[in-house]
């Protein structure tokens, strides 16, 4: 479960974000997949 609700919201960002933003874009993430999981 985690790393299917993980990918999507990766992609997600991924696709707006070019690949030096992934790094903050990752660390936003994990707040929103902590309660997920």
């Amino acid at each position: 479960t985690f790393s299917l609700i993980f990918q999507p919201k990766t992609l997600s960002f991924s696709s707006t974000n070019p690949p030096t933003n992934k790094a903050p874009t990752t660390t936003k993430n994990y707040p929103w997949t902590w309660p997920w999981s």
